[in-house]
């Protein structure tokens, strides 16, 4: 697998790219360093480059790398403004510690950010008292230097949060119904790999519940598609409120919808779907048919992981075909079965009971069963 830099490693080694020509300059301009600071010079050059080759060689960098190279790196930068002979110079030299704080607030920590802020601003604050001529220069240029330091680290923090959010909510609708609130497909599918964890590490059996809006065609043809998402809506929201907390709830086709939890045994499984049943029938205008399977999973050690799709394909299967014989023999009602699944060992669970399982692909549209 390559190593590839990472927005944070790449921030820092171009800073350390540019610091080169800038060293080399000053140690060109004899005026410009203090008498007896220009060897300060050459150790800072030469530790840039040990930096640049270390950043090259180990990238990308992780947060104990980052914090090391970095510091050094405000080291540097603290002893390049106290071997400058020009006030203005050096305290502009000093603006550059604010790079550090800003980097490390990329993917860094909070508490590492924090701490890099704390160094900036009191090597900062050192070097501004050992050069000041009065009070009022020391606290002008130190307060100055310091917001320098703040502000952009802020800046970076603000707009990492906000990022973070965007892409919390990008992901949250990506994997909800829209109409209904509920799960989608996709949704299900990353949640999958949770419960099949869950039911490795209680030993129950999976309940696999498939609900089926009876003669929905009928509702959207007499009274429109308006009456008819207001009755999604409706059923989507009686289900949800008979399950359990933890239970996963998705609208998987036009009137589909797919209920999976952990469950004792099929009896469990059988109450559970007739108290849907019986719900949905008393709180919307519609009834429905449920076809459910109570799935208990052996895991082979030694075996390769099975593919989340082929056993989520099973289940449906046999949802499928319960549900067809509710809608066989009249609709609104239940139908239940027992089937066991056997797969390879599942990842980042107990000891001894461990494996991986791959996503599922979750693109394929799911209309098994007729009206």
């Amino acid at each position: 697998m390559s190593r590839r830099f990472d927005q944070r490693t790449l921030a820092v080694l171009a800073s350390e790219v540019g610091a080169i020509p800038l060293l080399v300059v000053a140690y060109l301009s004899p005026d410009f360093i203090r008498p007896g600071h220009r060897w300060w010079v050459v150790a800072i050059a030469v530790y840039t480059v040990i930096s640049i080759v270390v950043t090259v060689a180990v990238r990308p960098l992780n947060d104990a790398q980052f914090a090391i190279l970095s510091f050094g790196g405000m080291v540097g930068i603290a002893a390049s403004a106290g071997a400058i002979s020009d006030d203005g110079a050096a305290h502009a030299v000093l603006i550059l510690l604010a790079a550090i704080p800003a980097l490390s607030a990329i993917e860094s920590p909070p508490r590492t950010v924090v701490t890099f802020v704390l160094i900036a601003a009191g090597l900062a604050c050192t070097v501004v008292a050992t050069r000041a001529h009065s009070s009022t220069a020391m606290f002008v240029a130190g307060g100055a230097v310091i917001l320098a330091i703040l502000v952009p680290t802020y800046l970076v923090t603000t707009l990492r949060r906000s990022l973070s959010r965007a892409l919390e909510a990008q992901a949250a609708i990506s994997e909800t119904d829209p109409l209904t609130g509920v799960l989608n497909r996709r949704g299900l599918a990353t949640r999958w790999e949770q419960i099949l964890r869950d039911t490795v590490e209680s030993r129950l059996p999976i309940g696999f519940i498939e609900a089926d809006i009876d003669y929905f065609k009928s509702v959207n043809d007499r009274y429109g598609h308006s009456v008819g998402d207001a009755t999604l809506v409706a059923v989507s929201q009686a289900l949800s409120e008979v399950v359990p907390p933890g239970t996963l709830v998705a609208r998987t086709g036009g009137e589909e919808f797919v209920i999976v939890r952990s469950v004792a045994n099929a009896s469990e499984l059988h109450r559970l779907c007739d108290d849907l049943r019986v719900h949905v029938a008393a709180s919307t205008s519609v009834t429905v048919s449920i076809g459910a399977v109570s799935a208990s999973v052996s895991i082979m050690v030694g075996r390769p992981p099975a593919v989340t799709r082929d056993m989520v394909d099973e289940l449906f299967a046999i949802a499928d075909r319960q549900l067809y014989i509710v809608k066989r023999d009249g609709r609104n009602s239940v139908s239940v079965t027992n089937t066991d699944l056997i797969s390879g060992p599942i990842a980042n669970v107990a000891p001894g009971r461990s494996a991986s399982w791959p996503v599922a692909d979750v693109d394929e549209p799911l209309d098994r069963c007729p009206e």
